[in-house]
């Protein structure tokens, strides 16, 4: 029995080494891609794609490449807003089968020095205009083809704020650059008096 207890007293720093290192590789992405996250909010009248690059260490200096056009180390406002056009027009919306156009609401592009780290986060959102919908099921279908040799993509709706919408399905292509997000709209229930 004393033996036992020798025993287990012994892997305990092991096991302790092992749990601390565990939750950092769980958070991590890897060094040699260009994740790419889509958070689509679906509300009554508006749809948001909120979109998080995070280059790997591997990758951001070809990444930067494409932001920082002139080359000298800083992100001007001019070349964010050039790149996130062309991060929009490698991206395809489509709504009850009809395209739709994303316009850009919001970015945010941190210092060069830190997306070489692998830590800095460019965001940004783009929404569109769905016009009315009317009560009933609809389809939300999406497509980023944007830095495909290096990238990897997730896409997910987010929680509806109104209880009007239920998201109903998800699906995704295998790789996540594409993807269809089905949902319902519910009538408000004094809309038809």
């Amino acid at each position: 029995m004393v033996e036992a207890v020798a025993a287990m007293l012994c892997r305990l720093p092991l096991l302790l080494l092992a749990l601390l290192a565990l939750p950092s590789a769980g958070f991590a992405h890897r060094l040699d891609e260009y994740l790419q996250a889509t958070l689509v909010a679906i509300e009554p009248g508006s749809i948001r794609l909120r979109i998080n690059l995070t280059t790997g260490v591997a990758v951001a200096g070809q990444v930067l490449a494409r932001i920082d056009r002139d080359g000298d180390g800083v992100i001007s406002a001019g070349e964010a807003a050039a790149y996130a056009e062309r991060l929009r027009g490698d991206m395809a919306a489509r709504l009850d089968e009809r395209d739709v156009e994303l316009k850009l609401t919001a970015s945010t592009f941190p210092e060069p020095a830190e997306l070489r780290t692998g830590l800095g986060i460019i965001q940004v959102e783009f929404s569109v205009v769905p016009g009315p919908l009317s009560s009933g099921t609809h389809r939300l279908a999406f497509e980023n083809r944007h830095f495909p040799n290096v990238s990897v993509y997730l896409i997910n709706a987010a929680k509806p704020k109104s209880g009007l919408i239920e998201i109903t399905s998800q699906k995704r292509n295998q790789n996540q650059s594409a993807g269809e997000i089905g949902f319902t709209l519910n009538t408000p229930a004094n809309a038809s008096r």
